[in-house]
C-alpha cells in the first residue's frame, strides 16, 4: 500500500513557551471535533454495551437457557479471533472518519432487526455476531480518528479523557440496559439503535473528512495487507514493545474484575460483594487515567511507564495473605489506578503508526488485548476451579506478572529511539 503522507496539521504548536504548556482537558473539550467525537464515542460504546445486555436478558427471556444466554453475550468476542486483523486492513482503505459512519449505521440497523417479533434464537445469534463483527473495525477507525483530530502532547490527554469516557459509558451502558431490559427489552434494543443512529450523525456533522493516504490502485489483497501490518508491529521494535507491555497490563488488570464472582464467594458474599469489587476496580481506572493525564508533564509520564508497569503484578502478589474485604477492595483499587499508564502508552503507540497503517495495527492489538483478558481470566479460573483458593491464584497470577513485566521492560525503547519513531510516522510537511 502507499505509503504517501497527508499535509501538515491545520494547527501547529506556536513557538517559545506556549510550546512547552501542558495540554489539558480543557484543550480538549475546547477543540469542537474532538469534543463531539468523545460525545459520539460515548454514545456508540453505551449503546454496544447496552446491546450486550438487552439481548443477553431477551435470549434467556425467550428460551430460559443460561447456557444460550452466556453464549449471546460471549459471541461478541469472537470476531476478535482472527477477523479483527482482516478488517483492521480494510480500514485503512477508506477514510477512518466514513468507517465510523458505516460502522454506526450498520450496527443500528442489525439491532433494528433483532426487533423483529418472533425472531429465532439462531437467527438472533447470527445477527449479534455480526453486530460484534463490526465492532473492531470501528475501534481501529476511531483510534485512528482520535490520532488525526489531536496531535503532539495532547493526545494522550484526548486517550485518557476517551478511556475514562468508555469506563463511564460501559456503567451507564450496563445500568441503562438492566434497567430498560427488566421494563421490556425491546425498548433498550430500540434506544440501542438510536444511540448508534445519533452516533453515526454527530460524526457526519461535526468529524472532518480526511480522505485515506493509501492509493486505490496500490492496494494488494486484503490478506496481504494484514501480513504487511503484522509483520510491521513484528519488526517495529518500538511498537512491537509497547504491545507487549499493554497485553501484559490488561492480562493482569482484567484479573480482579473477571474473578470478582469467586472472589465474592470465596469471602462469603454474593452479587452486591461482586458488584462493589467489579465497581471500584472500574471507578479507580478512571480516576487514575483522569489525574495521572492531568497533573503529571509528558515527559515524566513517558518515564514512568517503565517503574509504574510493575504495579500492577506487585499489587495482584499481595492476594497471597488472603486480605479480608477491606483488602481485596484495596487491591481493586490499586489495581484500577495501575492502568493510569495506558493513556500514555497508548499515545506513544498511536504516534508511532504511520497514517494509512492505523487500522491493521490498532486492530490487531486490540485483538491480541481481548484474547489476553480471556485467556487470563479462563486461566485464574481453571486453576481456582481445581480447588486452589481464589486468593492464591490471584496472587501467583501476580507473581508471573512481575517476571512477564521484567522481560518486557528490558529492553524498552530509550526517548531517542522513541522520538525517532515518532518522526518517522510524523505526515511531512509539503
Amino acid at each position: 500500500m502507499s505509503q504517501q503522507k497527508p499535509g501538515p496539521p491545520e494547527t501547529s504548536a506556536p513557538d517559545g513557551p506556549a510550546a512547552e504548556r501542558k495540554p489539558t482537558f480543557g484543550d480538549i473539550f475546547g477543540n469542537r471535533e474532538a469534543a463531539t467525537f468523545l460525545a459520539a464515542f460515548c454514545l456508540s460504546n453505551a449503546g454496544a454495551m447496552l446491546n450486550r445486555v438487552a439481548v443477553t436478558f431477551l435470549v434467556w427471556n425467550n428460551t430460559g437457557s443460561s447456557a444460550l444466554a452466556a453464549a449471546s453475550f460471549a459471541i461478541s468476542f469472537a470476531p476478535y479471533l482472527g477477523l479483527a486483523q482482516i478488517l483492521g486492513a480494510v480500514v485503512d482503505r477508506y477514510a477512518y472518519r466514513n468507517v465510523m459512519i458505516l460502522c454506526d449505521l450498520l450496527r443500528a440497523g442489525l439491532v433494528a432487526l433483532l426487533l423483529i417479533p418472533g425472531l429465532s434464537v439462531p437467527a438472533m445469534m447470527v445477527v449479534v455476531f455480526a453486530i460484534a463483527a463490526v465492532q473492531p473495525a470501528y475501534s481501529a477507525a476511531r483510534t485512528a480518528t482520535l490520532a488525526q483530530i489531536v496531535t503532539g502532547d495532547a493526545l494522550p490527554v484526548a486517550i485518557a479523557l476517551n478511556l475514562s469516557a468508555s469506563g463511564m459509558a460501559q456503567i451507564i451502558g450496563y445500568l441503562a440496559g438492566g434497567l430498560l431490559a427488566a421494563v421490556d427489552p425491546y425498548t433498550a434494543l430500540a434506544a440501542n439503535a438510536a444511540m448508534f443512529a445519533l452516533s453515526a450523525l454527530a460524526v457526519s456533522l461535526f468529524v472532518k473528512l480526511r480522505p485515506s493516504v493509501n492509493k486505490r490502485e496500490e492496494r494488494k489483497h486484503v490478506l496481504v495487507e494484514t501480513g504487511e501490518g503484522l509483520k510491521m508491529l513484528r519488526d517495529n521494535r518500538v511498537l512491537r514493545t509497547i504491545s507487549f507491555a499493554i497485553w501484559g497490563l490488561y492480562a493482569l488488570a482484567a484479573v480482579p474484575e473477571g474473578v470478582a464472582v469467586l472472589w465474592a464467594v470465596h469471602l462469603g458474599g454474593g452479587s452486591i460483594m461482586q458488584g462493589s469489587i467489579m465497581a471500584i476496580d472500574a471507578a479507580a481506572a478512571i480516576v487514575g487515567l483522569l489525574l495521572f493525564s492531568r497533573f503529571v508533564q509528558p515527559a515524566l509520564r513517558d518515564k514512568l511507564i517503565r517503574p509504574l508497569a510493575f504495579a500492577a503484578p506487585l499489587v495482584l502478589a499481595t492476594a497471597l495473605i488472603d486480605p479480608p474485604l477491606p483488602g481485596v477492595i484495596a487491591i481493586a483499587i490499586g489495581i484500577g489506578l495501575s492502568t493510569a499508564i495506558m493513556a500514555p502508552l497508548n499515545g506513544m503507540f498511536a504516534q508511532c503508526i504511520p497514517d494509512g497503517w492505523r487500522g491493521r495495527l490498532v486492530a490487531t492489538v486490540n485483538g491480541g488485548l481481548q484474547l489476553c483478558q480471556g485467556a487470563a481470566i479462563a486461566a485464574v479460573g481453571f486453576v481456582a476451579e481445581l480447588g486452589v483458593p481464589v486468593p492464591y491464584v490471584v496472587g501467583a497470577w501476580g507473581l508471573l506478572g512481575v517476571g512477564v513485566m521484567a522481560l518486557v521492560t528490558r529492553n524498552w525503547p530509550d526517548a531517542e529511539e522513541i522520538a525517532q519513531a515518532k518522526a518517522a510516522a510524523a505526515p511531512v510537511q509539503v
